[in-house]
């Protein structure tokens, strides 16, 4: 069995492997209920997340393809 086949037979620890951890659950929380936000906005209402592992955090999500960057060009810059 490869590895991707090996992850699609578990669909528990994948799922897992996608909002696992600490932080990833609360911002898709507030992503969903909010539909739209800005950086300070998310870490204004996680009061004790760091500035890096939100961050880090929101990479990530970005990356599994679970949320969506916008970025709008003017000035100051505006990313939603």
């Amino acid at each position: 069995m490869d590895q991707q086949e090996e992850v699609y037979s578990k669909p528990f620890e994948y799922t897992l492997s996608l909002v696992g951890g600490k932080w990833k659950m609360h911002i898709l929380f507030w992503l969903w209920h909010r539909k739209v936000m800005r950086y300070s906005e998310i870490k204004r209402v996680l009061k004790n997340i760091t500035h890096k592992m939100l961050s880090n955090q929101l990479k990530e999500l970005q990356a599994d393809g679970l949320i969506i960057r916008k970025e709008y060009p003017q000035v100051p810059p505006k990313v939603e």
